[in-house]
């Protein structure tokens, strides 16, 4: 019997599932798929039925659609591809975008009908009048725009007010930037997003704190928002009329962001913040020797980390810090030594990593030019695998001494005194979040591991067209792989 003909077309928006060990796991870091709830309001613009599906947490229907989107990291390009191909055995065509498909779409295209590269919120519009068409364009290229063109909240929150209230912590994500000031050479997003920064007006946001209060995830009058801004600190006048305009109107909330440490410099700024809701910070400290930072293009001062997070505490703030290991500064001893010194500096939740040469970055093309990566699956991309000849050490080592790091910051004793250290000054909720961030880290970290899944081996020629997009100026990147792709493809 034919299924029932639809009153609209339906599009699956899809985030596939993560494998192995990965914050995604962690409490705190488990966040609403923003993305594909802006592409839903896009879908909807444009006479669509959106089913937004985050495969974490949910199976795919049981139902055809008529366009199935997926967005594509790295680590689960592996998941990514074969979900693609096994849409298009059922006859539905499949899009492809997101960081790792915009930076290596001649290799995405083998899966796919279509690759979105960059931002999609110009084009989206386009690509499904095209697939409602049956007129799908092999590649589309996004554009940098004002804020202003992304769709604002009230157009998905219903999407995410359906949600068990217990499956994302944080509850609720808004994104007021997209860009950033810094050129870190492990970064991909101003490869994606930019250099600089693009704001939306504060009026816009605190409409769409409102929208999060009134109808977003919340217990009672508490409402809890990340902002998803790569740095909010890299423009403190931004952040400083954001915090001020927060007070102004009168909304309660509490919130927090990624932000360099530089906000801790400005006193009266940081003092602005908390007093507007600002309770957690996510720093990327990265390194804490001057020559790790260097290497990786960081400003970062590590005789000062100490009096900044004291600092950020005395305002009311807790602090995640991110530390990465595998310099080429770095030797075996580094990662007890860094985990005594982030806990004596007293950060209150630690997230390690191994340096990985992300497609499209810096790092990528240096260890490529230096014939030092060893792998170019990508399952193994997932900062916690070493895919590359370490310096100093081997890649045993640095993959054991990653699990030394946690485990001894995340000891039971260290954790024990950090909660009672960190305890007065601190608005409870918050400090009891963090105290389940250390719990959540010093259980699921114990030995990081890869997805079980099977892997993806990129083809030479990709890693060849990859190259140049990673040797491109950032602003630049984008279109370098995008003109590979479609020379390919003529």
């Amino acid at each position: 019997m034919p299924a029932p003909k639809r009153e609209k077309p339906l599009v699956h928006l899809v985030i596939p599932k993560w494998g192995g060990t990965g914050i995604h796991q962690t409490f705190g870091h488990r966040m609403p798929p923003m993305a594909l709830l802006v592409l839903a309001a896009h879908a909807r613009r444009a006479g669509w039925e959106p089913r937004v599906i985050d495969q974490n947490y949910q199976k795919i229907p049981d139902e055809t659609p008529d366009l199935a989107c997926l967005t594509v990291w790295t680590s689960i390009a592996p998941q990514a591809y074969r979900l693609a191909d096994a849409y298009r055995a059922k006859g539905v065509p499949v899009v492809l975008g997101g960081v790792h498909a915009s930076l290596i779409p001649i290799e995405a295209l083998r899966h796919c009908d279509s690759v979105v590269s960059g931002e999609a919120d110009t084009i989206m519009g386009t690509v499904l009048a095209d697939a409602a068409a049956g007129n799908l364009q092999r590649l589309y290229k996004g554009s940098f725009q004002d804020m202003e063109a992304v769709p604002m909240n009230h157009e998905w929150i219903d999407i995410l007010k359906k949600w068990p209230i217990y499956r994302y912590a944080p509850l609720n994500t808004l994104q007021t930037t997209r860009g950033c000031r810094f050129n870190c050479d492990f970064c991909s997003v101003i490869r994606i997003n930019g250099r600089g920064s693009r704001h939306s007006s504060t009026d816009r946001i605190l409409e769409e704190i409102r929208v999060l209060k009134k109808a977003g995830q919340h217990l009672g009058e508490f409402a809890y928002v990340f902002f998803l801004d790569d740095d909010l600190a890299a423009d403190l006048d931004f952040c400083g009329s954001l915090s001020e305009a927060i007070l102004s109107s009168g909304v309660k909330v509490r919130w927090g962001a990624q932000a360099s440490i530089g906000l801790a410099r400005n006193t009266e700024l940081l003092a602005m913040a908390t007093r507007s809701g600002l309770r957690t910070m996510f720093i990327g400290f990265e390194g804490i020797d001057r020559d790790a930072l260097v290497e990786c293009n960081k400003k970062n001062r590590p005789g000062e980390y100490g009096e900044l997070v004291a600092k950020v505490h005395k305002a009311g703030a807790g602090i995640e810090g991110g530390f990465i290991f595998g310099f080429d500064s770095q030797g075996p001893d580094c990662f007890e030594e860094t985990a005594r010194f982030v806990d004596n500096i007293n950060v209150d939740v630690a997230h390690f990593s191994i340096l990985t040469p992300y497609p499209g970055t810096a790092t990528y093309a240096r260890m490529l030019a230096d014939d030092r990566i060893t792998t170019f699956d990508w399952k193994r991309y997932n900062m916690y695998s070493c895919v590359f000849e370490p310096a100093q050490m081997t890649a045993e080592q640095l993959e054991t001494g990653l699990a030394t790091a946690y485990r001894t910051f995340y000891s039971g004793s260290r954790r024990l005194a950090r909660f009672r250290r960190n305890f007065k000054g601190r608005e409870t909720v918050f400090h009891l979040a963090l105290s389940n961030a250390n719990q959540n880290y010093a259980h699921r970290y114990k030995n990081p591991h890869v997805s079980p899944e099977p892997g993806y081996e990129a083809a030479k020629e990709d890693i060849s067209a990859l190259m140049a997009a990673s040797q491109a100026p950032a602003q630049e990147a984008l279109n370098v792989a995008f003109l590979k792709a479609k020379v390919a493809t003529t």
